[in-house]
């Protein structure tokens, strides 16, 4: 783990309770297993550097059932995972961005989901639990959103990721592959010159430990709740 990531991750946490510090930061690393996340994360780290962005981590209380939120420059976390976390930044991500989730990127979720399903039926479960399923408590100028959030919260939970996923980043990446085509070739180039290089440079060459095969991925402040080198076949329904 890097000892810059870690000066300037630690002093941008408040939080309520007992302090993760080590543990949130080694979370924020593991995500760097997913390389199309890495100019996102990158940008977050150099706002959380600017002092333009901090978290705040709070124990879940009661009934209350919300994981996590983004509001301008704070994100709150109610429950420490890699799920929680990818889907707050990825919010906190399109944001800072100032890229307009328009037209373009609604056709390429339209073409990625419209009469089609996962072949791996633990993915194809969780598509519908995320981006199907829970999407019908949100307002519709909300979807497109809430589908780049969950599209890297599944990312998020691949084997690449945590020990006990069942899906593979390119699993998903294959499936999504409008959306991740967006994201490589429109959505990363366009924010990389907010990234500040030497952030850049230094996650280029981050050393990731082998993933523990008993590693508990949960590190859940007081319960356990979730978010309701790669090859490529031809697709025929990918944007070109």
């Amino acid at each position: 783990m890097s000892d810059l990531l870690k000066k300037i991750i630690i002093p941008q946490l408040r939080f309520d309770g007992i302090d993760h510090g080590e543990k949130f930061t080694k979370l924020f690393c593991d995500l760097y297993r997913i390389e199309i996340f890495k100019d996102g994360l990158d940008l977050i780290l150099t706002q959380l550097h600017k002092k333009q962005l901090h978290f705040e981590i709070k124990e879940m209380k009661g009934w209350d059932t919300n994981v996590g939120c983004f509001l301008t420059n704070k994100i709150t976390l109610r429950n420490l995972s890699h799920n929680v976390l990818a889907h707050e930044m990825a919010h906190a991500i399109a944001h800072e961005s100032k890229i307009d989730l328009g037209e373009e990127f609604r056709k390429c979720v339209a073409f990625d989901m419209k009469g089609r399903e996962p072949e791996i039926m633990t993915l194809r479960g969780e598509v519908k639990r995320l981006m199907v399923d829970a999407l019908a408590a949100y307002p519709p100028h909300h979807f497109l959103g809430e589908i780049f959030a969950r599209y890297f919260e599944l990312l998020s939970v691949s084997r690449n990721v945590v020990s006990n996923g069942s899906f593979s980043t390119a699993d998903v990446m294959n499936f999504f592959m409008n959306i991740t085509n967006f994201l490589e070739k429109i959505f990363n180039p366009q924010i990389r010159k907010k990234i500040d290089p030497l952030i850049a440079r230094e996650t280029s060459n981050l050393n990731l430990l082998p993933l523990e095969k008993k590693f508990l991925d949960q590190v859940g402040l007081k319960q356990k709740t979730s978010w309701s080198g790669r090859t490529r076949p031809n697709n025929p329904f990918r944007i070109s």
